[in-house]
């Protein structure tokens, strides 16, 4: 769980997961935050009792991990938690109409098929196949890339000048496709976009530090890439 000062809660493994941007936002944002992990048994059961056995315990209308508890405010969903929290930090566009903001949104969805493509290739392959199964989806995310270059052009973020919730799950997941093949970024927009922010000063120690979640596997114990 991630614990703020402002009685925030995470619930997640011990891995980047989907849940990185959120962390990242958080650093960014200045806020202090405590995280508890459940992480999984090691093989050969990949035990996951640590979570199953508080799941529906915890008043969640669709128990998932990632969750956010904010006082009142329980959230399941990786997107709504990332637009929540964009929201309640300020990191939203500014001066939006709903046609702006309904772009970011479109965006953000976009930006989950991009990763769950990549998750899939992780998970669904064996040692034998990862890398020829690698090959076609590093095509098919090539293919994502070059519409989020179209969509970034050339401003700094992807709202412009503001940087958003968005920003941070965009790098998440570009990042997660470098970790596999680090050639796979080609836009140079993209390579300037993802050197912008991890040389942003509020985000230093959590890109330098060793024992940060930075640093933390992409997957769970059973992928066979993590």
């Amino acid at each position: 769980a991630v614990v703020s000062t402002q009685s925030r809660h995470y619930r997640r493994g011990k891995i980047r997961g989907l849940v990185e941007p959120m962390r990242m936002l958080l650093r960014y944002a200045g806020i202090d935050y405590e995280e508890v992990v459940y992480e999984q048994g090691d093989a050969p059961n990949f035990d996951k009792s640590v979570w199953f056995d508080v799941k529906f315990t915890l008043g969640l209308d669709f128990p998932n991990l990632p969750y956010l508890i904010d006082g009142d405010v329980k959230l399941t969903q990786s997107i709504s938690i990332l637009h929540y929290l964009s929201a309640k930090t300020g990191l939203f566009p500014k001066g939006s109409n709903p046609a702006d903001i309904s772009r970011y949104d479109m965006i953000d969805h976009a930006i989950m098929d991009f990763v769950l493509i990549g998750v899939r290739l992780c998970y669904d392959s064996t040692a034998d196949n990862f890398e020829a199964n690698k090959v076609a989806v590093v095509a098919r995310g090539k293919e994502f890339m070059k519409q989020f270059s179209s969509a970034l052009g050339d401003n700094k973020y992807f709202a412009g000048d503001d940087i958003t919730g968005t920003d941070f799950w965009m790098f998440e997941a570009i990042d997660r496709f470098v970790k596999m093949e680090p050639t796979f970024i080609e836009h140079d927009n993209l390579k300037m976009f993802m050197e912008r922010i991890r040389g942003l000063p509020e985000l230093k120690e959590y890109f330098n530090y060793p024992e940060s979640t930075y640093n933390w596997p992409l997957n769970n114990k059973h992928a066979v890439f993590r």
